[in-house]
Formats: C-alpha cells, sequence, structure tokens
C-alpha cells in the first residue's frame, strides 16, 4: 500500500521534465476555479476550508466533490476521522480530488488508511492534467464545411448543448439548462457548440481568469467521435482565449481525449488523483 501511495502522487518522467511550479499551480487553480462555477447554479453549494466541497442541495442533484485538501499534519488523521463521519451522514463527498498542492505530504496514505480507495489506480488508461501555452498551439482546421462550430448565445442552443454534454460527457443529467443559464452571460465563460450536417453533436466551454483560461466540457455523441468536431470546437474555443489575451489554457484528460489535446499543442503536467470513500463498507 505504501508503495502505491508513493507512486500515487509523483508524475512520470515524461511530464516531470517540462513542467514548472507555475505550471502546475495553474492547472490547480483552474480546477478550483471550475468547480466553484457549480455554486453559480442556486442548487450546488460550495463548501469552503481545509477541505472545500461542492455538493448538491438536499432534493437537487448535481456534481459532488471535495478538492483544495490543506489540513495540518498535526491534526490530519483526526480531521479526515471526523469528515468521514459527515460523509457518512451524506453531508460530505464521497469523491475527493487529491491535486500535488495537497497536504499534508501523506494524505493519500492517511486516506487510504481510513478506508478511501484510489480510483485512478484502477483507471483503464492515463488520466493527465494537461497545459497549453500560447506558443505552443497548433490550430486545427476542418477541412469540410459541413463541420461549423459557434458560441452558445440563446437559452435554446444552451438547452441543446447540455444536452449533448448530459449525453456524452456524464451519461446522466448532471447539470440543466434553467440552473445553469446564467453561465452564458457570465463575461468570463465562453461556450461552445459543434455541428456536424447541421446537427449539434460536439461541445466545449472555456473559463478565462486574466491571462489563464480552463478548457472543459468537451464532448462529442459517440456516433460522430473520430471525425474531428472535437477538435473544430476546441480550435475555436483555444482560438477566441488566446485572441483575448490569454497566455495558457488547462484542462484534463482522460484515455484517448490526450491525443487530441496533444495534437494541439497540449502537454502532461501530472496524473489526476481521485480517491472514494465506500459508505458500505
Amino acid at each position: 500500500m505504501e508503495n502505491e501511495s508513493v507512486k500515487m502522487i509523483e508524475c512520470d518522467d515524461s511530464m516531470k521534465k517540462d513542467v514548472t511550479a507555475k505550471e502546475e499551480n495553474i492547472v490547480i487553480q483552474n480546477y478550483y476555479q471550475y468547480y466553484r462555477m457549480f455554486g453559480q447554479s442556486g442548487i450546488v453549494n460550495i463548501h469552503e476550508g481545509p477541505v472545500c466541497w461542492m455538493m448538491p442541495k438536499e432534493g437537487e442533484k448535481g456534481p459532488s466533490l471535495a478538492f483544495g485538501i490543506h489540513l495540518n499534519k498535526e491534526t490530519a488523521e483526526k480531521e479526515v476521522q471526523a469528515l468521514i463521519e459527515e460523509i457518512r451522514k451524506g453531508k460530505v463527498p464521497q469523491l475527493w480530488h487529491i491535486t500535488p498542492d495537497s497536504t499534508p505530504e501523506n494524505i493519500i496514505e492517511i486516506l487510504e488508511k481510513h478506508g478511501f480507495q484510489n480510483l485512478s489506480v484502477e483507471a483503464s488508461g492515463e488520466e493527465p492534467t494537461m497545459l497549453l501555452n500560447k506558443g505552443d498551439f497548433q490550430p486545427y482546421m476542418p477541412i469540410s464545411d459541413n463541420i461549423v462550430c459557434h458560441k452558445v448565445k440563446s437559452k435554446e442552443d444552451f438547452k441543446v448543448w447540455i444536452d449533448v454534454v448530459n449525453t456524452a460527457l456524464h451519461g446522466w443529467d448532471m447539470i440543466d439548462a434553467e440552473h445553469y443559464y446564467n453561465w452564458v452571460n457570465n463575461e468570463r465563460m465562453s461556450i461552445y457548440l459543434g455541428e456536424i450536417d447541421g446537427l449539434p453533436v460536439s461541445t466545449a466551454a472555456t473559463i478565462q481568469n486574466g491571462n489563464v483560461a480552463s478548457l472543459e466540457f468537451v464532448s462529442a455523441l459517440e456516433n460522430y467521435r473520430r471525425r474531428k468536431i472535437a477538435s473544430t470546437v476546441c480550435s475555436k474555443a483555444l482560438e477566441d482565449l488566446f485572441e483575448a489575451g490569454v497566455q495558457s489554457v488547462s484542462l484534463g484528460a482522460c484515455g484517448d481525449s490526450a491525443l487530441l489535446y496533444r495534437s494541439l499543442g497540449f502537454h502532461s503536467c501530472f496524473n489526476n488523483i481521485i480517491g472514494i470513500y465506500d459508505i458500505a463498507k
């Protein structure tokens, strides 16, 4: 178990070689910004503290995840035990995102000791966080005019975007147009919908914070994958960011999607680590 814990928090050599502390911090802070955006829905609570989390209000549905884990070395075990009791009561999420800034340094060992399971170890493929610096961007230009991408502005288009996201990315109705429509009018957020022959089949969104940003909600319906629609949508979103003065863009990848992002110029930073506490045990 101890060897697994060490393996979990270290990046492989190919990641370490080119990643700076500044780049790593951009990725981490963009994750935190993304998670807090769900609080704008009015149906997801954002808890701030030594462990932060987002969680749907009672009777509502939505994402549930703990993040920003910064516990004191001397009291971490007791705090984790107390939080587990709250998990059992349904007041704290079962899923925890452990990033390189998480403290104490042996937080994974502590979590595993108290019953958390590392889902990342069991993942079928790599799940790297990735970063694109403006000078490395390699845009994809569609070779066919039957592929188009446009910004979502209307509530009608946003409902379509939501349907594609929930179907292609989540497999359940994680978000809805009614509570999240304010994202469309958020000046820091841009939302994109890709179409093939007039059919909406792909999505993306960006969240800007000064001269850095994150690329989120990249998806394509299963029957339209490997047709460059996601590359087209991502390229449009990234071009808009760089034209707006952004210098670096981060994202979280999994499986084959990492190949798409590398083709656009992204490089890996660190592997995502997700822990889960199984209440049934």
